[in-house]
């Protein structure tokens, strides 16, 4: 029987199994701390992205409605409301109305709030609309600047509408009546409808009071229709007109992340919810994940030395579980911070022993060199912060379409990606670049530098054949020779040494 370990050595390996199970909780937390930063800072950016397109169109449909206003209010100054002047007045809202797709009726009242002229036409009831609470506003407030009311039913159609109106007034200042532009609140609900949301996401129109315009999903008659109380309106807007927030509803009580903006021109605020549920779902699984991975690890170290306690003959085997461990600590120093993809040091390892594994079976391999096109023209427009979430995206791009295990998905340096193809040829290798590529520029992402208005890449592929003799290097020389012959054939496009023509092509001296 071979002696048990001295008193020093289980020292020794008890301190190790506590600096590894240390390093490995404290790596692991690490990378699941920055990942869920990651993910709520990509959420950031699209609830940010979607208050600002509402926003875009709320105030699209309100200046439209408000143009059409200031035209009729001049024509009522100019040409009155004599009979022969309401019927051309309604004729005029009419085409107004038919032509604009975000008005549903325009509408002239008298000092009483007596219909004077609509589109709709002439109406033999003479209906009289002066208990309308944008009517006494007129006409309880002198100014002609233009007034947005809550919602209302629509006393011709039955429509839920949004009253936008203006007041008119005699020469002497005193109040002469109303001209009203109403907007159906399904033209917002149908733009709303279009957006993509979680199944507990939220996109709400509210006035400056809190007041609910439109909200998707529409909420039930148990709650809460105005929004003052919450904390959008309570605590973020007097602070910022614009930003992104972790609120609970107040209509709900589901916890989001919003991203809200106050109307630059009208007393709207508009705002973008994406369930925190949803955002961090994926990220709480693999959290659980290394979590369990882990422990597993660690409650194997701890056994390991219990087994190396007992049996001093197991230590060779204690080695390798040990030098396991030692690996997935090295993995974790082979990743690239930025982008989570392998980093240079890992894709030279890898291309060396898939190199030679090819030469010795004789089996084919390519490489695949990636370049974002015009990426120092997108920094200066946007910034480097947006620069490197626009390399995250485009890695995170590039790794959805590259989906072999075998394969070897890594930032190359800067704006370039590299894909190592194991068992591929030139066809394969071209096949996956162009899914690639097509992938990045179906993305949009935008990119006002380029002509073509969104983010692009540029490929070079090449691929070693079965009895071909080359070299690594020279492999990816190939490739990177490839890439340049697409940046000078315009960019936004997968190019192989085949494409080269007959005479030597001068190099670019820049890829961008």
């Amino acid at each position: 029987m071979r002696p048990a370990p001295t008193t020093s050595s289980l020292r020794g390996l008890l301190g190790f199994i506590v600096l590894v199970s240390v390093v490995l909780v404290a790596a692991t937390f690490w990378q699941d701390w920055q990942a869920r930063n990651i993910a709520l800072r990509n959420a950031e950016v699209a609830v940010s992205n979607l208050a600002s397109s509402i926003d875009r169109q709320a105030e699209d449909a309100m200046h439209q409605a408000d143009n059409v206003l200031i035209e009729l209010s001049e024509r009522v100054a100019e040409d009155g409301l004599a009979p022969a002047q309401q019927a051309r007045l309604s004729r005029l809202m009419r085409r107004h109305v038919l032509a604009q797709e975000g008005l549903q009726g325009l509408f002239v009242y008298d000092a009483q709030g007596n219909w004077m002229a609509t589109s709709f036409g002439e109406r033999g009831d003479h209906p009289n609309n002066g208990d309308r609470n944008y009517f006494i506003y007129h006409r309880d407030h002198p100014g002609t600047q233009v007034h947005i009311s809550p919602v209302v039913m629509s006393r011709t159609t039955g429509d839920a509408i949004i009253p936008v109106s203006r007041r008119l007034e005699n020469p002497d200042g005193s109040f002469a009546g109303v001209v009203l532009a109403t907007i159906p609140v399904s033209y917002f609900e149908s733009f709303f409808n279009r957006l993509s949301l979680d199944d507990k996401g939220v996109i709400f129109l509210a006035m400056r009071d809190g007041t609910i315009l439109v909200r998707r999903p529409a909420g039930t008659s148990s709650q809460t229709s105005t929004l003052i109380k919450g904390e959008i309106f309570s605590k973020y807007l007097p602070m910022s007109h614009q930003g992104t927030a972790m609120v609970t509803s107040v209509v709900d009580g589901v916890q989001r992340l919003y991203g809200y903006t106050d109307s630059e021109h009208f007393p709207l605020v508009v705002a973008a919810g994406l369930s925190r549920e949803s955002i961090l779902g994926d990220w709480r699984m693999d959290a659980y994940r290394d979590t369990l991975l882990v422990s597993g690890v660690i409650v194997a170290l701890c056994l390991l030395g219990s087994l190396l306690y007992r049996q001093f003959g197991r230590a060779e085997r204690a080695k390798e579980k040990l030098a396991d461990a030692y690996q997935i600590l090295e993995s974790l120093a082979q990743s690239d911070s930025l982008t989570g993809l392998a980093n240079r040091r890992r894709f030279d390892a890898a291309l060396q022993v898939e190199f030679a594994r090819a030469m010795r079976n004789r089996t084919s391999l390519a490489v695949a060199l990636f370049d974002i096109d015009l990426f120092k023209q997108y920094n200066d427009t946007y910034g480097h912060v947006a620069g490197d979430d626009c390399l995250r995206q485009v890695a995170e791009l590039i790794k959805a379409n590259v989906r072999r295990p075998a394969d070897v998905v890594a930032r190359y340096g800067g704006e370039e990606f590299v894909v190592l193809l194991p068992d591929t040829d030139i066809a394969g290798a071209l096949a996956v670049a162009e899914q690639v590529r097509f992938a990045v520029s179906e993305a949009a992402l935008p990119h006002r530098a380029s002509l073509l208005g969104r983010v692009t890449l540029s490929g070079g592929v090449h691929a070693i054949q079965r009895s071909e003799a080359t070299t690594a290097l020279g492999l990816l020389e190939a490739a990177d020779g490839a890439l340049y012959l697409a940046k000078q054939n315009g960019r936004n496009r997968i190019c192989q040494e085949a494409d080269r023509p007959s005479a030597s092509v001068v190099k670019l001296p820049t890829r961008n």
